[in-house]
Formats: C-alpha cells, sequence, structure tokens
C-alpha cells in the first residue's frame, strides 16, 4: 500500500497544478497528489479524484480571504476553469489588496502550504482506508449538552499557526511571559515564529509578537517578574493576521521548575486561565468591527509543561463548558495538530460530555 505523501512534496505538487490550472490536470506530472487522491478514493478515476481532493481542502479554508484566494487561485471559482496562471494569481492578489509579484511571493506560499494541510488531515472528509479503519476528519463537533441548539465546539486537525475561520488564537507560555524560542516546535515558538514581519528573502524583520508581549509585560510592572498563574495577556497578530486573525491571547500556565529544564502545570490555573481568555474577549468583542466572535486554544500545558494529553484535554474542556454555558455567543476551537492525538481529545471529550 502507497504511503500518504509529506506535506512538502504535496506543496510542489500544488505550484505546479496552480500553474497549469485544471484544464490541463491530466496528464501534469502530480505523483504526490494522485497518490494521496487514490488513498482516499481507491475506485474513482485518478484525476477525477485529485480534483475532488482539492476542491475539498479549499473549501476546508472556509471562505475569508484565504480561502477566497484559493479558489481563483486554482480555478475552483465557476466561470475561472479556463482562465490562465497569471489571471487567476491576479485575481487572487486582488483580494488580498497586493501585487501579484507581492502575492506571489508571500500569500500564494502560505496558501499552497495551508492548502496542503488541508489536504493532509482530510479536507473535512472522513475517508475510509483499505484496511477499514476510519481516520480522523480535518474538524470534529462536540456538542456541549449533547443536544441540538446547545453551544459547540470545533476541533480542527492542523498545527494552531495554520488555523483559519477564527478572531483569536490563545498561546501557551510560561509565567514570565517568555515566547518560545523562534524556531521552536512549541505552540508559542510556532504562533511567534509565524506572526514575524519577514524580508523578501524570508529574514524576521520584526518580531512583531514577541516585542509586543515584552512591552505589555514592562507596561504592568512584571519585567523580569513571574506573573500569576491563569493571566492572560493579549497582543496583535503579526502576520497572522494573513489567516485571519485579529489578536493572540497569551495565557501563563506554565510554571518553570527553579534549577531543572521542567515545567509545571496545575490544573486550576488551566480552568483559570480559560476563564481569563474569554473575560478579555469580552471586553474586546466590541472594538473590533465585525465585532471578534471566535476563540482557538491549543492544549494547553501538554507540550512542554508535561501535562499527561488526556488530563489537559479534560481540564481544558471543563474550563470551555463553564465558560460556555454562560458566554453562548461565543464560537470555540480547539487545534489538534495530528489525527491521533485528536481521537484521543474525542474520546475524552465524549466520556465527559
Amino acid at each position: 500500500m502507497a504511503s500518504i505523501p509529506s506535506h512538502a512534496d504535496l506543496v510542489a505538487d500544488l505550484r505546479i497544478l496552480r500553474e497549469r490550472g485544471l484544464v490541463r490536470l491530466r496528464g501534469s506530472p502530480l505523483p504526490s497528489l494522485i497518490t494521496l487522491a487514490q488513498l482516499r478514493y481507491p475506485a474513482m478515476e485518478p484525476v477525477s479524484a485529485v480534483e475532488r481532493i482539492l476542491a475539498r481542502a479549499v473549501e476546508a479554508l472556509e471562505g475569508g480571504k484565504l480561502g477566497e484566494s484559493a479558489a481563483y487561485l486554482f480555478g475552483l471559482v465557476r466561470g475561472t476553469r479556463d482562465w490562465s496562471a497569471a489571471s487567476r494569481r491576479r485575481r487572487a492578489a486582488e483580494i488580498y489588496g497586493v501585487s501579484p509579484d507581492s502575492f506571489r511571493k508571500h500569500q500564494e506560499v502560505m496558501i499552497l502550504a495551508q492548502v496542503a494541510e488541508c489536504l493532509l488531515s482530510g479536507g473535512g472528509e472522513v475517508a475510509e482506508t483499505p484496511s477499514g479503519h476510519v481516520a480522523a476528519p480535518a474538524r470534529l463537533r462536540f456538542l456541549l449538552g449533547g443536544a441540538a441548539g446547545e453551544p459547540s465546539v470545533t476541533v480542527q486537525v492542523r498545527p494552531i499557526e495554520l488555523i483559519t475561520g477564527v478572531d483569536v488564537l490563545v498561546s501557551s507560555e510560561n509565567v514570565h511571559m517568555e515566547t518560545a524560542k523562534i524556531y521552536g516546535s512549541s505552540v508559542s515558538g510556532a504562533i511567534r515564529r509565524t506572526g514575524a514581519i519577514r524580508g523578501a528573502a524570508g529574514e524576521v524583520v520584526s518580531d512583531v509578537i514577541h516585542d509586543e508581549l515584552h512591552d505589555w509585560m514592562t507596561k504592568n510592572g512584571r519585567h523580569g517578574l513571574p506573573v500569576a498563574p491563569g493571566t492572560v495577556a493579549p497582543t496583535g497578530p503579526g502576520a497572522l493576521s494573513a489567516n485571519g486573525v485579529r489578536r493572540i491571547y497569551h495565557a501563563a500556565v506554565v510554571v518553570p521548575r527553579q534549577g531543572s529544564n521542567f515545567y509545571d502545570v496545575d490544573h486550576t490555573s488551566l480552568v483559570y486561565a480559560v476563564r481569563q481568555v474569554f473575560r478579555l474577549a469580552e471586553e474586546e468583542r466590541g472594538a473590533y468591527d465585525p465585532p471578534l466572535s471566535a476563540l482557538c486554544f491549543p492544549l494547553l500545558g501538554t507540550g512542554r509543561g508535561g501535562l499527561p494529553l488526556e488530563v489537559g484535554a479534560r481540564w481544558l474542556w471543563t474550563g470551555l463548558r463553564e465558560c460556555l454555558s454562560v458566554h453562548r455567543h461565543w464560537q470555540v476551537h480547539i487545534a489538534i495538530p495530528n489525527a491521533e492525538m485528536a481521537e484521543i481529545v474525542a474520546r475524552v471529550v465524549s466520556d465527559e460530555s
């Protein structure tokens, strides 16, 4: 059985498909897209299957500038199938209000990467493998009370820096509010890295999120000092605004152990941080047009904090249920980086609901 293609290989194929267009899909060298399409739809003709998984992946971006630009870029909008590559890129660039050349260097790179992420995570579909195992879809929805009309939480199976359709991303920080290294693999590092403003060669021009958080600490008299566990500090999104994100909320849930490389996370601080996120969101909601309406949480404390995944998911879910019982107008998402973790979280949530 063929293996699932890598993200880099899918991006390479998407770049070719963007250039050649759907009218020249047949005969185009797209080995990774064809492999993934045949894994997803083994009974379907390969070219038709490629177009189907591409369309579903773009749909999973849920509109906005990102989704609309992606649809034009690949000729998925009605009437654009036979447009030239230059015309499709020009229309996609207009949506972002930038020149086609600037779009090619920046937004197009992001779009190709995010479409590839959606392809890998299922593009909103539940795919059945030959073994009969059902893979986790890109999005899962859980009703808090188990009944229609109840508030719900959407799980997005993708890294938090690739999340779309939300206004606020919540980042897990230590009590010193020191963002992780810009090259790190943690949620904090990924948000800092993706939010940085970069030059034409990809160099960091402005470490926006890190600098704004440092300024917040100084303004609040905590420079060089820890904040109380559960404290939440707001910053702008930096380059993450390209995803539609308007605010980053930094939740201090991780406490470094003195003289070691280990950390502690207390579940009460985690629940308190969730409450503080909602409190701050309510305060800032009306300052934006349209008002803030959607929040996205990572699995707080389960990374460098060392909190077991099941424990972290249970306490996060506890905090979300409590807050949404009062603040029912908020849309809430949880970012989970892979399907295996999503299955664990889904089991925990189902048990707790």
